[in-house]
C-alpha cells in the first residue's frame, strides 16, 4: 500500500495528536472497544474532534433509494450484517461514507487485496446516484422522485479535479477487527463509462494490536481525505 499524504488543518491535527480517546482507548471510562464495536467508537471520536475544533459537520441523511437501504441495514439470518453508519458531505464535490460490514469473509478474500466488498460497491453506487440526482425537496422538506441533475463531466468517489468540478466520496468500511478505504471514479459523459475502484488503505483495528498511528489515518480519511493516487485499480468495469 502506498504512503498517503494527508492535508490536515493544523487545529484538527493538534486535536488528533492530543486526543486521549485516540491515543489511549484502554483508559476510556466506558471501557475499551471490542472488535465488533469500532464503528460506534469511531463515530463518537469523530464527534468529539469536530466539536473540539469547531469544524463544519456537513453530515447528510441517508436519502435516496440505495442510501435508504443501507441506512436501514441489510439483515441476513436475523443479523444486521451491513449498515450505512455516517455520511459526510464536506463540500459539493466530496463525500465520505462510513459503512459497517460484519458479513462473514470467504477464504479467498481474507488473504487477498484485489477484491471489492459488496457493501463497498453499494456505497459507491449510492453516492454516484445521489450526486447525479436530486432527491430532497428543501421547500417541502421531504424526499421526492429523483430528478436528474448531472450536466456532464466526471463523477468520483473521492477523486480528481478536472475542468468540471467532480463529485467525490471516500468509502470507509469497518469490518471485524479491520478497516478498508476504497476510492472509485466514473465519468458518465464518456461513450463507454468506466468505473475504477482503488483500495487506498487497509488497517488492523483491534485492542490486541492497537496502533494509534493507524487510527490517526482512519480519522483523516473520514474528515480530510487526500486526492486519489494514480495506482493500479482494484476493479475496472466497462459498458455501465
Amino acid at each position: 500500500m502506498e504512503k498517503v499524504e494527508f492535508i490536515t488543518p493544523p487545529a484538527l491535527e493538534n486535536a488528533i495528536q492530543n486526543s486521549a480517546r485516540v491515543n489511549s482507548p484502554d483508559v476510556d471510562p466506558w471501557g475499551p472497544p471490542v472488535d465488533y464495536s469500532w464503528t460506534g467508537w469511531m463515530g463518537i471520536t469523530i464527534d468529539s474532534l469536530i466539536k473540539e475544533v469547531n469544524m463544519s459537520r456537513g453530515e447528510q441523511e441517508f436519502g435516496g433509494p440505495l442510501f435508504s437501504v443501507l441506512g436501514d441495514g441489510l439483515v441476513v439470518n436475523y443479523h444486521r450484517r451491513v449498515l450505512g453508519y455516517r455520511l459526510f458531505r464536506h463540500r459539493p464535490d466530496h463525500w465520505t461514507f462510513m459503512i459497517r460490514d460484519h458479513s462473514p469473509s470467504d477464504s479467498k478474500s481474507k488473504n487477498s487485496k484485489n477484491y471489492l466488498l459488496r457493501s463497498e460497491m453499494m456505497g459507491i453506487t449510492s453516492i454516484l446516484y445521489r450526486q447525479m440526482n436530486e432527491v430532497w425537496d428543501s421547500r417541502e422538506r421531504k424526499y421526492i422522485q429523483p430528478k436528474l441533475t448531472y450536466q456532464g463531466g466526471p463523477l468520483t468517489v473521492r477523486f480528481c479535479f478536472p475542468l468540471f468540478p467532480p463529485s467525490s466520496a471516500t468509502i470507509i468500511t469497518f469490518m471485524v477487527g479491520k478497516v478498508r478505504v476504497v476510492q472509485a471514479t466514473c465519468d458518465p459523459s464518456n461513450k463507454y463509462p468506466t468505473l475504477t475502484c482503488t483500495l487506498r488503505g487497509q488497517y488492523n483495528l483491534s485492542m490486541s494490536c492497537y496502533n494509534k498511528s493507524s487510527v490517526h489515518e482512519i480519522v483523516k480519511w473520514i474528515l480530510c481525505p487526500p486526492e486519489p493516487a494514480q495506482v493500479f485499480p482494484l476493479l475496472r468495469g466497462r459498458n455501465m
